[in-house]
């Protein structure tokens, strides 16, 4: 598990420390650094891949960072570099519990401001790093199964491209999740869910009847389709409605309601007209299903375009997931999202421990952004309460009362 990120001079980071644990949520108002933290881990993992090392191991160590590439694209050397910045490099460092020191990289820009690929030193002044321990945290972010799926995420279509990529160990379903239904046509019948992760038998407003119905097997397509009943009641996705479309780079994806009442599930419903919301959340909700034991996965705002109820059960299904041995980084504006993870560590179902609260601030007087970090306690309240933290119901309601 990655334990530590550390940021010097990287947007609006100009030093900040950030804590990571089994499933981390990334709390706070827009621009306050959030999105950096995902795109700082993306840069590097992006960088690796780049640079064409695809082995289990290397021992060359990272030389480039490309700003530019399929997961991150951060423009030049000078959109990075803190606006205030004293010094002129950036620094990224991450560590992981194999190994007793953090890999840690550097970029100077200065002269370099337009360029997009940036040469890396070790930190300034200082060796931080033996050879192979670079090496041993280096390879572990290359060589587990990745996902970095972004808010600009998959929508209605009738149709959507097959992946023409060749991802080592795990299939990468696209920074949109743009190749999640073809992830799904070659995977949804054939992959078992592991049971910690496997929709709850009880779901609001579903009967038991049609949850067995809906959740028959423990394969992938099965659980989605059981994990969308907290978002559209009665809601199928099946192996029949997403297929490839012959002699073409495309599959097709489709949606069905099963009843209590009707042998025979609806007519087949393409993705414009059911939910939008049902389209949308499919990536995180395939990855969670899908990610191996070990994997590492980066969410922007799972909770977007999800009711109440859905989004609590974003956060459980987060919470599951990384209690069953996936790290997660989660960027969210959900107080509902907040509470399904705290329910979760009510029930057990994860450690208090293995979460990591991180509400970010921006200083208005200096940009910079800093780090609050409440607690979830074991029966799932919370430490403190900071100004700004998922509060604005409270504020609310104070404000109607008077």
């Amino acid at each position: 598990m990655f334990n530590k990120l550390s940021l010097q001079n990287f947007k609006s980071a100009r030093e900040l420390d950030v804590p990571l644990k089994q499933l981390t949520v990334l709390s706070g108002l827009n621009g306050s650094g959030k999105s950096t933290v995902l795109q700082s881990i993306g840069l590097l993992r992006q960088s690796l891949e780049i640079s064409g090392k695809y082995g289990d191991s290397f021992s060359a160590e990272l030389e480039n960072l490309h700003l530019r590439g399929p997961m991150v694209q951060l423009g030049e050397a000078r959109d990075v570099i803190s606006q205030r910045a004293s010094e002129t490099y950036i620094r990224i460092s991450l560590s992981h519990e194999i190994s007793p020191q953090p890999w840690d990289l550097s970029a100077d820009i200065s002269g370099k401001e337009d360029d997009y690929v940036l040469g890396v030193n070790s930190s300034p002044g200082k060796k931080i790093l033996e050879k192979n321990t670079a090496n041993d945290v280096q390879n572990q972010l290359h060589r587990i199964p990745f996902q970095f799926l972004q808010a600009d995420r998959l929508t209605p279509k009738t149709h959507y491209n097959r992946n023409d990529a060749t991802h080592k160990n795990f299939p990468f379903l696209g920074i949109g999740g743009e190749y999640t239904p073809d992830f799904l046509t070659g995977q949804g019948d054939k992959l078992e869910v592991s049971r910690p992760r496997r929709c709850p038998t009880s779901v609001a407003g579903v009967s038991e009847e049609l949850m067995k119905k809906i959740t028959a097997t423990s394969r992938l397509y099965d659980q989605v389709s059981g994990w969308m009943q907290h978002l559209s009641p009665g809601v199928r996705l099946r192996s029949s409605d997403s297929e490839r479309i012959n002699q073409t780079d495309l599959v097709t994806l489709g949606f069905s309601y099963a009843s209590t009442e009707l042998a025979q599930d609806s007519d087949r419903r393409r993705p414009a007209n059911v939910g939008f919301g049902l389209t949308y959340s499919l990536p995180i909700v395939t990855a969670c299903l899908s990610a191996p034991t070990g994997a590492l996965l980066l969410l922007e705002n799972p909770e977007a375009h999800l009711h109440p109820r859905g989004q609590a059960a974003m956060g459980t299904l987060l919470a599951k997931c990384a209690g069953d041995g996936v790290q997660i980084l989660v960027e969210t504006h959900s107080d509902h999202i907040l509470n399904g993870i705290r329910l979760a560590v009510k029930h057990n179902t994860i450690k208090n421990t293995a979460v990591s609260l991180c509400n970010f601030v921006r200083d208005t007087a200096t940009g910079d952004s800093y780090l609050q970090n409440p607690v979830i306690l074991p029966n799932g309240e919370l430490s403190a309460w900071p100004d700004g933290f998922f509060d604005e119901w409270e504020r609310s309601l104070e404000e109607l009362l008077k």
